[in-house]
């Protein structure tokens, strides 16, 4: 189990209401990135997948500063995990940015099975699951609805970087309305 995944299971909840997928974790968490979730061991700038989520989860928090969620932020993630909701990686290996998107998809491609196995292991039958990411989608939606999961998104849902922040928080607030 990586280092990750043990700060993960912090925030695991009882039952899984809904699983979001992401792509991959995070590099080792001294490398700044987007992609520090779980993380709470430090503020990190740009932290766009953590404060983004929260934020189309939770509208009381959608004028409160990046600085100030990043500050609670384990505050914000044991609200996540008291919800039900949990975050996993496709991908097991954090990807560096500089792997091209052909490389991504056959690395998703070949994780199929054991992202199948995984996901089996941590939901129930009533476990929504939403797909982050465009390559996550392509490679991931059928094969996971054929193996009988509840995959909410019926098209992409970007990946929240520089430029696809609201598409982002307005997608998972559509995908959510209505959950509890």
């Amino acid at each position: 189990m990586s280092d990750y995944d043990t700060v993960r299971q912090k925030y695991r909840p009882e039952h899984i209401k809904v699983l979001l997928i992401a792509e991959s974790p995070p590099p080792a968490p001294e490398v700044q990135s987007s992609r520090q979730f779980y993380y709470t061991d430090r503020i990190r700038k740009d932290d766009r997948l953590f404060t983004n989520t929260i934020r189309a989860l939770y509208p009381e928090t959608a004028e409160v500063p990046e600085i100030e969620l990043e500050q609670n932020k384990s505050h914000w993630l044991e609200r996540f995990r008291d919800d039900g909701w949990y975050m996993i990686e496709a991908l097991e290996a954090s990807q560096a940015h500089g792997v091209t998107k052909k490389q991504r998809q056959q690395r998703l491609e070949a994780a199929l099975p054991r992202l199948i196995e995984r996901v089996r292991a941590l939901v129930e039958l009533d476990t929504k699951i939403i797909l982050i990411k465009s390559n996550v989608f392509v490679v991931a939606a059928e094969p996971l609805r054929e193996a009988g999961f509840r995959v909410l998104n019926t098209e992409l849902v970007d990946y929240p970087g520089q430029f696809n922040q609201r598409t982002y928080r307005q997608k998972i607030t559509e995908l959510t309305a209505g959950l509890s």
